[in-house]
């Protein structure tokens, strides 16, 4: 077959897996808008208006999500068939974090120097360039360059859509909204991967999918001249804005759901074969089951959250996944263990990063460095856990994961425990933030 048709067939390819998706993502953040703003009246109508313009950067968000979660796995699968060492490929996929975790001290003094727009739109872009970027080369630094634009878009794009989300939603449906905002994410990241089996796509024709959605996903926050942004108040707390020791219970609680929900997607698989609770390919299943069991607790979880707080569900759900570490042994007789240790995983780590959201939009509304500071711990949670899981299993098998996770567990609950931000009923005295859309 020849080149031009070869890229005629990767055309149609990309057009109608952009179709589907934009067709899917529209109609997922028509029904959450429904569902979070169905009983809107009067003075909430202006609530309304600004949430539409806030759902509009979301769609934006989740197709360059989609796109990133698409692409990039299948470079890392190139770059190994490509008989690369073992070190480079994860130095590649290591890559974009570290970029994202470098960016994040800066994000705060953009938030506030530039607003949430400008900062969007930066890190969109920074976003945008990186893919087109990977798309264009097979050079090993130029796609790690590649890897590193898009960190580092992530570290303002993503900072700057949960800080709209977290203080602009109405207190009394902060946690639905926040449920379906982590929700519409956890399901981007689920979409990704499984458009290449399901539309046949090679390296080629994924990549020119990835590049249509970068630039699609321009389209949600072009259209009229509205402008979203929030005023911060004039007087900072000190109590909150002078440094990062009166966030820490807060970024403890992000690094916990970080470790599971992230680092054992990782390690998940390792424990099962290592079990023999399951083998080969069937141990990636694991992966799937984690974050599915994510994408569906998120929005009940938030939904419960805004009913009966914060603070009772966070407990019983750090409850749960000290009970998850003690499960995991018995699947060596009972596989069946492993499962259910990988739904508890993936449901209750997800959850803890939503609720972390929430009690950011409850009693950190208008301090800069709290998304920040959630973003980074979530991430190093995630980035950590392997490696001090693996430590734990190269010293047992069975109980390798309790011996080492167990006790950062016990300690990072310790932490979020030590000053606690929010009364009982999981909502402070709201901050004076000005959530304004401008014409």
């Amino acid at each position: 077959m020849s080149y031009a048709a070869v890229s005629a067939n990767a055309a149609v390819n990309a057009i109608t897996v952009l179709r589907v998706i934009i067709t899917k993502l529209q109609k997922v953040i028509h029904a959450t808008c429904r569902l979070t703003f169905c009983q809107l009246t009067g003075s909430q109508i202006v609530m309304q208006s600004t949430m539409k313009l806030v759902w509009r950067y979301t769609l934006s968000s989740l197709i360059d999500v989609v796109a990133v979660a698409m692409m990039f796995p299948m470079i890392a699968l190139f770059l190994n068939d490509q008989r690369l060492s073992p070190a480079l490929v994860g130095i590649y996929a290591a890559v974009p974090f570290c970029a994202l975790l470098a960016n994040l001290p800066f994000v705060s003094l953009a938030m506030r120097r530039f607003g949430f727009v400008r900062m969007f739109r930066l890190g969109l872009f920074l976003s945008t360039l990186g893919i087109v970027v990977s798309v264009a080369s097979r050079e090993y630094m130029i796609l790690c360059f590649g890897a590193a634009l898009v960190g580092i878009g992530a570290a303002y794009r993503w900072t700057a859509l949960e800080a709209l989300i977290a203080w602009s939603a109405p207190l009394d449906r902060l946690g639905a909204t926040t449920g379906a905002y982590q929700s519409l994410v956890a399901a981007a990241y689920v979409i990704g991967p499984f458009l290449v089996p399901l539309f046949g796509l090679s390296l080629n024709s994924a990549g020119l999918v990835a590049a249509i959605l970068a630039l699609a996903a321009w389209l949600p926050i072009i259209p009229g001249n509205k402008n979203l942004d929030i005023a911060f108040p004039n007087k900072q707390s000190s109590q909150h804005e002078t440094g990062f020791l009166p966030l820490l219970p807060l970024a403890a609680l992000g690094c916990i759901g970080g470790v599971f929900e992230v680092g054992l997607n990782v390690l998940g698989p390792v424990q099962a074969e290592r079990l023999g609770a399951m083998t080969g390919d069937s141990a990636m299943i694991l992966t799937g089951v984690i974050a599915l069991a994510s994408l569906v607790v998120q929005y009940p979880i938030g939904w419960l959250a805004d009913r009966v707080g914060i603070n009772l569900i966070a407990q019983l759900l750090c409850g749960a996944l000290f009970l998850s570490l003690l499960i995991v042994p018995v699947a060596y007789h009972v596989p069946l263990a492993i499962w259910l240790a990988g739904v508890i995983w993936g449901g209750a780590g997800g959850a803890i990063y939503t609720l972390t959201m929430i009690r950011v939009g409850t009693s950190h509304r208008g301090q800069s460095l709290a998304i920040p500071t959630v973003v980074a711990a979530y991430t190093v949670g995630g980035a950590f856990a392997p490696a001090i899981g693996g430590l734990g299993l190269s010293i047992t098998n069975n109980w390798g994961l309790f011996l080492a996770l167990g006790p950062m567990l016990l300690i990072l609950w310790l932490l979020v425990r030590i000053r606690q931000p929010l009364p009982a009923d999981s909502f402070g005295v709201e901050e004076k933030v000005q959530v304004h859309a401008d014409t």
